[in-house]
């Protein structure tokens, strides 16, 4: 074998390596490219808390909003849960509002006795989020302050990430 099949080699390799590592990193931080409200204003969806309050995401026209979808069962979904708690209180000019997704009433309070929310969440009493096209969980979509959904992204989510769309929706 000569020096320069072994070169070749060697560059073939180091390329399909750095392939991989990207398509591993792009299927870990699965954001949605193309969900059908990317653009657009966000769909009507209310939810109800614990204590019988609504909290309607139009409502929230003239300030960012963090919408995420989550459920009881989602294991993802509680330790992403911290993360958004702690940004809720570092952004208060945002408004994070979460979907309980497809839980029963008693799974959803128990879940809260153990995990409170310390900004509105509760089942989804107004809308679907099928309208958002979430296929699973958790779906977080940050709509800017006019109320257009500027990204969305699948999977729980860390600080890091977190603050970045934050940063795409800032005012």
């Amino acid at each position: 074998m000569s020096r320069r099949s072994v070169a070749i080699g060697a560059v073939a390799i180091g390329l399909g390596s750095i392939l991989m590592l990207a398509l591993a990193w792009g299927l870990s931080h699965a954001a949605l490219s193309n969900p059908p409200v990317l653009g657009r204003a966000a769909p009507a969806l209310a939810i109800e808390t614990a204590s019988g309050a609504q909290a309607r995401v139009p409502d929230q026209h003239g300030r960012p909003v963090v919408l995420n979808f989550w459920a009881s069962w989602c294991g993802p979904c509680v330790e992403e849960g911290r993360v958004l708690g702690a940004a809720a209180s570092a952004n208060p000019g945002v408004a994070f509002v979460g979907a309980d997704n497809r839980d029963t009433e008693s799974a959803f309070a128990a879940f809260e006795k153990l995990n409170p929310h310390p900004y509105p969440a509760g089942p989804i009493v107004d809308g679907t989020y099928q309208s958002y096209g979430v296929a699973g969980l958790p779906a977080t979509f940050f709509i800017d302050s006019r109320g257009v959904v500027v990204a969305s992204f699948v999977g729980p989510l860390d600080a890091t990430t977190l603050s970045h769309y934050l940063e795409l929706i800032a005012t």
